[in-house]
């Protein structure tokens, strides 16, 4: 699953709860009540964002249009995080983290992002390559990783190390994204976490 698999996934099981064929109890009722002019603005938007997504193409998904999140109450569900989890497709152990009181990038993954970096210094020495372009960590913004290493938020697209030419990539992702899809959602400075490994 690539970064823009993952965004029409969680647009499939929107529509798919609005139907009333997914369901995640607390948030399918929501979106069911959602009334239709809201129902079809945040469709819109999150459809939009998709289309610039596939553009940029970038390894890891950004996070949903604040708009699209503030309407199916992600920021308010903290009482529902397993299902927020299942719809953002975030892996269980990261939830349970998350539910644990860890609502940011902390001390313990900045350790482990020193010894990621410790990693790439020594792979480039014992195998000869070139991996000083290998220049931060990303994830979407709001999604906190059990650990930087989960190998299932690997897998799903929600953390990757980027050379320096992608990490442009992904600022001018977020650039275009602004402008398509203006925003007044405080929280939402950028639509990427960073953790820079330079």
């Amino acid at each position: 699953m690539n970064a823009v698999n993952s965004m029409e996934e969680i647009l499939k099981k929107i529509t798919s709860a609005r139907e009333g064929k997914f369901d995640l109890n607390y948030i399918s009722s929501h979106i069911q009540n959602i009334d239709d002019e809201n129902y079809n603005y945040i469709i819109f938007r999150l459809m939009k964002q998709i289309e610039v997504v596939k553009k940029y193409n970038p390894k890891v998904r950004p996070a949903i249009d604040p708009v699209v999140s503030s309407v199916l109450g992600v920021y308010s569900g903290l009482d529902f995080s397993e299902e927020y989890g299942t719809l953002m497709g975030y892996p269980k152990c990261c939830v349970e983290s998350f539910k644990s009181a860890r609502f940011g990038i902390d001390a313990k993954h900045l350790k482990e992002a020193d010894k990621i970096k410790d990693e790439i210094k020594k792979d480039k020495l014992e195998t000869n390559k070139d991996l000083k372009e290998k220049v931060a960590i990303i994830m979407p913004s709001g999604f906190i990783p059990c650990s930087l290493k989960c190998e299932e938020a690997w897998k799903r697209n929600l953390i990757d190390i980027v050379s320096y030419n992608e990490y442009l990539t992904i600022q001018k992702l977020e650039e275009e994204l602004f402008k398509v899809l203006p925003h007044f959602h405080g929280a939402y400075n950028e639509y990427y976490e960073k953790i820079l490994l330079l």
